[in-house]
């Protein structure tokens, strides 16, 4: 029985991404339904939110001018994903500044190891496998923008990987900065089918494990929390901050609405446009 369903299954998930045919209605059928239950889920959520008074400390005063950098991880063989990004925040009217990733292919694990950088027993649950060099290139690369970050005059910046899709403009960005709660560490700009519960009409907080560094707000003190609290390197960079969160080590939100989406996940044929450089290695 076991094995007949496993068939039936392959058989459909081999249909998933035809252009034609019975399939290609029935999955498209699916998703509409699903974009329908979750866009009136939000909308009861907003009637309730609006009704409820709101007390939430925010990190930004009413007056106070929104102000952060936008700090962009970008491999200086991916020009391509650059580009990408530029031509983005130029639309919005925001300056990007790139940081040259730290590149998995040219590191030394064992002299990183030796260094105490990156751990004897470090492993991934996602993968099921020790980390591969692109995994602990990342993560590096996002420490050395939180070590950044701690020195910036603002009190967030805006911290992004090159497969980032804006789908929110410079307004919208803003106001979201604006109602960041004031203990935030983080704050998730790509929800990533996360799970959520809002906690008012600008902010959600994460009810379980949650994946995905693609963009989000890291606070100064978030960031020293950071720097002081994720080496040596024993997980991947989200699994790392998945777990200080859980721990209360760190306080991490979301937006409400999702303002980036990833366009490296090949099941998202709407906003797909890269491969992953970093699932491209794992396969490798």
């Amino acid at each position: 029985m076991r094995n007949l369903y496993q068939t039936i299954k392959k058989n459909i998930q081999s249909h998933r991404h035809a252009a034609t045919g019975p399939w290609r209605w029935l999955f498209g059928a699916k998703e509409a339904l699903q974009l329908l239950w979750s866009r009136g889920l939000f909308a009861m959520d907003t009637v309730s939110l609006i009704f409820k008074k709101d007390e939430m400390k925010l990190l930004h005063g009413e007056t106070d001018v929104i102000e952060f950098e936008v700090m962009c991880i970008n491999l200086l063989r991916r020009p391509d994903k650059k580009c990408f990004i530029e031509k983005q925040f130029d639309r919005i009217g925001l300056k990007v500044k790139f940081f040259s990733a730290i590149d998995g292919m040219i590191i030394d694990i064992p002299q990183l190891t030796k260094g105490g950088i990156v751990a004897d027993d470090n492993f991934s649950p996602a993968t099921g496998m020790t980390l591969i060099p692109a995994q602990i290139g990342v993560y590096l690369s996002h420490y050395e923008l939180w070590k950044a970050a701690v020195l910036s005059p603002n009190k967030i910046s805006l911290i992004l990987e090159d497969d980032a899709l804006l789908v929110c403009d410079r307004p919208q960005l803003e106001a979201f900065a604006r109602h960041i709660p004031e203990d935030a560490d983080l704050f998730f700009l790509n929800l990533r089918k996360n799970k959520t519960r809002p906690i008012s009409l600008y902010a959600s907080m994460f009810t379980g494990r949650f994946w995905g560094l693609t963009a989000y707000f890291v606070t100064r003190r978030g960031a020293e929390k950071l720097v002081n609290l994720t080496l040596p390197i024993h997980e991947s960079a989200d699994e790392a901050i998945n777990e200080l969160n859980k721990r209360g080590m760190i306080t991490c939100y979301c937006a409400r609405k999702e303002l980036v989406v990833e366009c490296s996940n090949s099941r998202d044929e709407r906003n797909f446009r890269f491969k992953s450089d970093i699932l491209t290695r794992t396969k490798e």
